[in-house]
Parts: structure tokens; sequence; C-alpha cells
């Protein structure tokens, strides 16, 4: 048996199980424990002397961080609202609510507004790495964020403002 056949057979159900966790689709989990092999096996990866098993774990672990970083917002809720193994995150009113309220921000949101608000809320980023990210100062971002926020509740919250 090759090195590559021995990490597959003592690697693959963990890098399965991780990804799956990370993108709670099976198809995309099967989808990216395949490719790290498929790059691993034409040489594309270099693997470490020390712990190949924990390099691995890392790559998988990345490569679930660029597909989820290349889907859409709303594929992302979807994903976090969908059924888990054992229970739903929120009941189909909330789902809902929750795509009710995108797609208000996408409708509505200066386009500088609705990359901001996608970038903290979504991805978590701190106002300096948005500010950053996008070429825009701190208060910038504050201001975008404090838009799109009165926006939510005006809309949504018309009793609290």
């Amino acid at each position: 048996m090759t090195d590559i056949e021995l990490l597959y057979k003592d690697c693959y159900q963990r890098m399965l199980t991780v990804a799956r966790l990370m993108l709670k689709n099976d198809d995309e989990a099967s989808d990216t424990v395949s490719d790290v092999f498929a790059r691993l096996a034409e040489g594309s990866l270099k693997m470490p002397d020390d712990h190949p098993d924990r390099y691995l774990m890392v790559i998988v672990r990345n490569r679930c961080l660029d597909r989820i970083r290349v889907m859409t917002l709303r594929e992302r809720i979807e994903r976090r609202l969908s059924l888990s193994d054992t229970e739903p995150a929120f009941g189909e009113r909330e789902q809902e609510h929750v795509a009710e309220i995108i797609d208000y921000a996408e409708r509505t949101f200066s386009k500088q507004t609705w990359n901001v608000f996608q970038l903290r809320f979504d991805e978590g980023l701190l106002y300096r790495e948005i500010a950053e990210r996008l070429g825009i100062s701190e208060v910038s971002v504050h201001k975008h964020l404090a838009e799109a926020l009165r926006l939510l509740k005006e809309k949504f919250n018309p009793t609290r403002r």
C-alpha cells in the first residue's frame, strides 16, 4: 500500500466528519475530502514529515472554509437554518422571517451598506477588517452599519426606534 492509500484509510472518515459538520451537506463534504486526496495524489500538496494526519485535517478545514466563503449569504443562512441531525435550528416561520429580512436588506441597502452588513454579520469581521477590505474608514463602516440597522428597525420593528 502507498503512503496515500494508508493516509486515506486512516484519515478519510475523520476528515469527512469534519467536512460534514462544517458544510452541512454530505455531497459537498465528500467532494471536499476527495479533492484533498486528489491534490495529494497529483503532488500539489506536500506532506510534512511530522503528523500528516493533523496536516490533512487542517487542509480539509481550510477547503471547507474556502467553499463557505464563496457561498452567497442566502446559501449560508439556509444551511444554518436547515435541519441538523438532531433537531431544527428554527421553525419554518422563523426561516421565512429571516429570508424576508435578507430579501429586504438586499433590495433596500445601498451596495456599500450591503457589503459592510454582510462582512460584519455573515463573516464576523471587525470594523477595522471591514474597513481594510473595502478601502474605507472605520467611521464609514460604523455609519453603514448604523444605516442598515436603522432601516431594519423601521421595517421590522416600527414601534422601537
